[in-house]
């Protein structure tokens, strides 16, 4: 399907910054030989040429899940879908569901399980002629670079407290391990919150505390490709948003041909090619947004770090 919209160039100039700071990361993944590797290769190539006809610009999306690009129209499209369910709940609610942390080569069933558990506490309540968990849930996995392990859980927008705290409580009846302070539920003041990454693609470890000024401590955070690669192969196939409680379901995947009206464009017909930072005329070598990467930008892209040089 094609999607149109009008904008200006400015959307292209945020789409240059994705598409620059990404790209190392994605070199990366491409060179662990994953069987990933021919999408993590689309994903370099997303939005990588621009068809100009008159005052459009069409370009293709590569729709995976760690694509920043595709993320931003993801994030938009489904903030848009469940908005409306969102703003119906009285007492809407962000809950969290943690589970202990698990080795890579057991992060794939553990998730299932989690589903699982989740459907049968549904399940029970249904048996039991009790009103089924309503709202969203968003299924996240996180990387902890000092135990070399992983940390799947939940996110939920429920409405309801009382819900909320049923919830909760029916978690940690099915999983005896789960720590009683790694859940939480509490008003949900920004519930769009719910529907960024599913998976951070950077990550903090003890050994990389810093001190700035007046004391304070921080930890630079890092990208580990093959960590990364690990959590992307433990969900494919696997949905990361689902509606619950009878709420209508919105597709995740965004539309892969995309055509933007920019009114301010010179010329009648081009083809801009994306070399490195920006998109460039192949006619005339003009350049579409004079994308400049700032410092952040340039520091962003080189804090890429081996499991094999951390560990």
């Amino acid at each position: 399907m094609v999607s149109i919209f009008n904008a200006s160039r400015a959307v292209f100039l945020k789409r240059a910054k994705v598409k620059f700071t990404q790209q190392k990361l994605l070199r990366a993944l491409v060179k662990l030989g994953s069987p990933l590797a021919k999408k993590y290769d689309s994903t370099l190539l997303c939005s990588s040429v621009l068809e100009q006809d008159g005052n459009k610009l069409r370009s293709r999306f590569c729709n995976n899940r760690w694509c920043n690009i595709c993320n931003r129209i993801r994030t938009a499209k489904l903030i848009k879908g469940y908005g409306a369910a969102i703003d119906s709940m009285l007492d809407p609610r962000f809950v969290t569901l943690t589970v202990p942390n698990v080795p890579a080569e057991e992060l794939r069933a553990e998730i299932r399980r989690m589903i699982s558990e989740f459907r049968k506490i549904q399940e029970l309540r249904r048996k039991h002629k009790k009103p089924l968990i309503r709202g969203i849930r968003k299924l996240e996995v996180t990387y902890n670079p000092d135990m070399q392990n992983f940390h799947p859980h939940f996110h939920f927008i429920v409405e309801g407290e009382a819900a909320a705290d049923e919830l909760i409580e029916a978690w940690l009846d099915r999983n005896t391990l789960a720590d009683k302070r790694g859940q939480d539920q509490r008003e949900a003041k920004n519930p769009i919150e719910l529907f960024k990454y599913f998976a951070k693609l950077t990550s903090k470890s003890k050994s990389d505390t810093i001190i700035i000024k007046a004391g304070k401590m921080i930890r630079i955070e890092y990208s580990y490709p093959e960590a990364l690669d690990l959590v992307f192969q433990a969900i494919e196939g696997t949905r990361i948003i689902q509606p619950i409680g009878g709420i209508k379901y919105i597709k995740e995947d965004i539309e892969d041909l995309e055509t933007v009206v920019v009114e301010d464009l010179d010329s009648e017909e081009a083809l801009w090619i994306y070399q490195e930072r920006d998109w460039v005329n192949v006619y005339t070598g003009e350049l579409l947004t004079g994308y400049e990467p700032s410092r952040r930008d340039l520091s962003k892209r080189k804090k890429i770090r081996y499991l094999q040089e951390s560990g």
